[in-house]
């Protein structure tokens, strides 16, 4: 994985909404792009993982979210009853 990814954080500003399994969220991409797809380490001692499934900038679809931009995403995955506004999510490298 290169340095400029597992750099990159998603910055959680608010939780909207959350169920069992997925989240919608604003967020802020801190340190690169956010992109559709991209599996996030929730910060200990949570130590779950979540999936960006869906972006959403100012009430367009998108695949990325520009570096410093923010933007309502959707997260999937056992972990996001842990999110909290202020968390900094890293990527989590897929085995």
């Amino acid at each position: 994985m290169s340095m400029a990814v597992d750099a990159h954080r998603l910055l959680v500003i608010s939780v909207e909404s959350a169920e069992t399994s997925r989240a919608v969220c604003v967020v802020r991409s801190l340190y690169g792009f956010a992109r559709v797809g991209t599996l996030y380490r929730l910060p200990t001692p949570a130590d779950g993982t979540v999936e960006l499934t869906e972006i959403e900038w100012y009430g367009h679809p998108r695949e990325v979210l520009d570096e410093t931009h923010h933007g309502k995403v959707c997260l999937v995955g056992s972990g996001v009853g842990a999110l909290r506004a202020e968390e900094a999510l890293a990527v989590q490298e897929r085995s």
